[in-house]
């Protein structure tokens, strides 16, 4: 014979439904002593969790805020761990083989939200890359697999429930999203205003091969130019028009300086003519002061661009730590430098001194190339 679901355990079920409604959950709620209401909080979904958190009084914070304030009042210290422990509790559970690469201190809450929209989006792009889709991406439903996570089983079989639509996610973890990959497919104006909330730092970018998925790319890129710090190109084709719209879309040219800190093209393919390269491409990589790393690895560059890319650096005075041409077929290309072009250069006051890093592995093959680099 089953056992009887005790009081409090239905009072959480409850309790959770109501919360997972998100519309102004009944303030009394809040009012429960600190022992229930911790106790309610250790077993809440992540949907109702965060509507928890939205819908929190402002009194209530000074118990359940979390940040470096916690640190100086030990006796709230537990309390103030709690919402934060929950979210690590529901990372851990969702996504075990990862909780060990979170470095400390972490926000717990925006790792989840952010992981569990790039899951969502990941699937979106399964579907829509079914040539049987037609609709908006907006409208994509997100499978029980992942729904399961967030919500109650009782509130997703609901009429009403409105999580299974892909916008409610975008609407709910957009806020919390700060990395993204994005397939081809989803590479669309619709995307776009989905990601409106957003502040992306880093974007990864998939398969993008057609002028019809740079125009959304650009206004992507627009949209995100003022927290943007990372882009990453993997199994592209770039042409020259999509290089120059791209390199335009992050580099205002009433702004001298941009926050790239990293650009990345990988196992692509670009299509540049070395005597008439892009003037965006040259200005982008001529006003980009925060540049950390620049790698176009494996991405079908000849010795003439990498000549050119190299010398642009150069006159730029930039502060680039890593160049990584690697993987192409540039071999000799040190060859074409000027001795009299270098020290001209340096005498003029630009250099690279800030470079830790240059990869020319199966780019530069010649030995004579590597003297001159002083490498043996």
């Amino acid at each position: 014979m089953a056992t009887a679901p005790s009081l409090a355990f239905l009072c959480i079920q409850s309790l959770k439904l109501e919360l997972l409604r998100g519309d102004n959950p009944t303030p009394d709620v809040y009012e429960l002593p600190s022992e229930l209401l911790d106790g309610l909080v250790a077993h809440l979904p992540a949907l109702a969790l965060l509507n928890f958190q939205t819908h929190m009084p402002f009194k209530c914070w000074d118990n359940y805020e979390s940040g470096d304030d916690c640190l100086t009042r030990g006796r709230k210290r537990a309390r103030n761990d709690v919402i934060g422990e929950s979210w690590k509790a529901l990372f851990k559970l969702r996504w075990p083989e990862l909780i060990h690469r979170v470095e400390p201190p972490a926000d717990w809450q925006q790792l989840y939200l952010e992981k569990h929209l790039q899951n969502c989006v990941d699937e979106a792009a399964e579907v829509a890359m079914r040539p049987t889709f037609i609709g908006r991406i907006s409208s994509i439903s997100v499978s029980d697999k992942i729904l399961r996570y967030i919500c109650h089983e009782e509130h997703t079989n609901c009429q009403n429930c409105v999580c299974t639509q892909l916008s409610f996610h975008f609407q709910t973890c957009g806020p919390y999203l700060r990395c993204l990959r994005l397939l081809n497919v989803l590479c669309v104006t619709e995307t776009c205003e989905l990601l409106r909330t957003s502040k992306l730092q880093t974007l990864v970018l998939r398969w993008i091969r057609s002028e019809k998925h740079v125009e959304p790319l650009c206004k992507l890129l627009i949209q995100s130019r003022e927290t943007l710090t990372s882009l990453e190109f993997i199994h592209c084709k770039l042409s020259s028009s999509s290089i120059s719209a791209i390199c335009a879309s992050l580099h205002d040219k009433d702004i001298h300086t941009i926050g790239i800190q990293r650009f990345c093209i990988k196992t692509s393919s670009i299509d540049i003519d070395p005597l008439a390269a892009p003037s965006a491409f040259i200005s982008f990589l001529n006003s980009v002061r925060s540049f950390h790393s620049l790698h176009f690895c494996d991405s079908h560059l000849d010795r003439h661009i990498a000549r050119m890319v190299f010398f642009t650096l150069l006159d730029s005075s930039s502060n680039l730590s890593s160049l990584d041409l690697s993987d192409n077929n540039i071999s000799g290309w040190l060859s074409t430098f000027s001795l009299r072009s270098v020290v001209g250069s340096l005498s003029s006051g630009k250099s690279l001194q800030s470079l830790c890093k240059l990869n020319l592995r199966e780019s530069c093959t010649c030995s004579s190339s590597y003297a001159r680099l002083g490498v043996s």
